[in-house]
């Protein structure tokens, strides 16, 4: 790719986001197998890829601990060289890289920016990868979302995980309020008004509100998302060539509607969500799969989850994905294109070790193993990727955390404007800022 290109991409939209489930850390590190690789092979004989990461926390120790099985599986053929980058820089980072020549063999991306990348040149074909290669990745194992995020019918990026929006809760204030059902789990009637009654149920009978939910971050878009399709709405959001919000006012409305109401009848605003919880400072909370493990770790048996409620006329939830994908690296050899591939194929077929924060595997065989199976909470929720709505991935940058859509959709929450008005904003400030 030409110079002037690249830094024309690089310049051409800020690409700050919030990370569901990634991590918090502003500093670069290394793994203790000893970041970047800049040769063929080490002493050891084996091939030398560098892999850039975005996780930290929780996930960043599981990534750790997963890059090293691979390297002892593999060792003196293939090591994984794991360098973990700050997220908030992560894309900018990827695209300096390839301009200065320094790109790394692989790196993770978040699956609404795929089509960006696609676009940019930042990315190159991975079934075509395989194909020159050798290494069977068998697409055809992925969730449906492997086929949404192809280009010209090529693939070019794996998805590792299915991520959504949970209802968290705590089973000890459900059955002081009668909301337990016999196997201590929280019953609910379909539907918006049953939600709502839910909450007030909750209100009236503890000494602590009954809800709260999450107001930043990617989880309006989550939210948003899942009721856009639950009262019907089919298509994306934005026109293939990323330049229009497409949405179909009727029943975004709707929707609009529905999330203020939820968010009315609960805290918000507030930080520390997950923490209320485990405090006992509140019955229920809507957050994301990925403080899953942190609830359960510090709430024991009193933990309870579901997935997203019905709200509306069909059961639809939003479900986004971390993924693998290929940089435009043209010093990549092939040796190190086939070990990369190697790694990503093996990485996802044990995705169910991934999973144990709260993720579902998006390679459909993990789902069925003895090890995800095993997981006390993923009963309650695995089910609902059957039901993800349509990817929204088609802007120039990600509507997930965006302010175009985080703000707007703040002053809804908070009634300070009407689902009409929201809408419109939300159509002027996108339309705007994809032209």
């Amino acid at each position: 790719m030409k110079a002037k290109k690249i830094i024309a991409v690089i310049m051409a939209i800020g690409l700050m986001f919030t990370c569901a489930g990634c991590g918090n850390s502003k500093e670069s590190s290394d793994s203790t197998d000893g970041g970047a690789a800049k040769e063929e092979s080490g002493s050891s004989g084996a091939v030398e890829i560098e892999y850039w990461s975005l996780f930290t926390g929780a996930d960043g120790e599981t990534m750790t601990k997963m890059v090293s099985e691979f390297n002892k599986e593999y060792d003196g053929k293939i090591k994984v060289n794991l360098v973990t980058q700050d997220w908030d820089n992560y894309y900018t980072k990827i695209k300096t890289a390839i301009l200065g020549g320094q790109a790394p063999d692989l790196c993770n991306s978040h699956d609404e920016y795929v089509n960006g990348l696609i676009k940019e040149n930042i990315i190159v074909p991975m079934d075509e990868a395989c194909e020159e290669t050798g290494v069977d990745i068998q697409f055809g194992n992925y969730i449906d979302k492997v086929n949404q995020l192809k280009s010209d019918d090529k693939y070019y990026a794996v998805p590792m995980d299915c991520l959504q929006l949970m209802l968290h809760y705590n089973k000890t204030m459900i059955a002081e309020a009668g909301l337990a059902d016999e196997n201590g789990l929280l019953k609910l009637d379909d539907g918006l008004d049953g939600f709502l009654k839910a909450v007030k149920t909750l209100d009236e009978n503890l000494d602590v509100p009954g809800f709260a939910v999450a107001t930043a971050g990617s989880i309006p878009m989550y939210l948003f998302n899942s009721l856009y399709y639950q009262y019907g709405g089919e298509g994306k959001f934005v026109s293939e060539d990323g330049k229009e919000w497409i949405a179909d006012k009727e029943v975004g409305l709707k929707a609009m509607d529905a999330y203020q109401q939820i968010h009315q009848s609960g805290l918000q605003n507030v930080e520390n969500i997950s923490d209320l919880l485990t405090q006992k400072k509140v019955a229920m909370v809507m957050e994301g799969a990925w403080q899953m493990n942190y609830l359960y770790k510090n709430l024991g048996d009193e933990y309870g989850v579901m997935s997203l409620p019905k709200f509306g006329d069909v059961y639809k939830t939003a479900i986004y994905s971390h993924t693998f994908v290929l940089p435009n690296n043209e010093q990549r050899s092939q040796e190190k294109t086939k070990a990369t591939l190697e790694f990503v194929k093996w990485f996802c077929e044990n995705s169910d070790q991934w999973a144990e924060a709260g993720s579902v595997p998006a390679y459909v065989p993990a789902q069925d193993t003895e090890l995800f199976n095993s997981y006390p909470m993923h009963q309650y929720f695995k089910d609902a990727v059957e039901y993800a709505t349509p990817f929204t991935g088609t802007a120039p940058f990600a509507l997930k955390g965006s302010a175009e859509i985080n703000e707007p959709l703040g002053k809804l929450a908070r009634a300070e404007t009407t689902p009409d008005q929201c809408f419109e904003e939300i159509t002027q400030r996108l339309n705007t800022s994809f032209n």
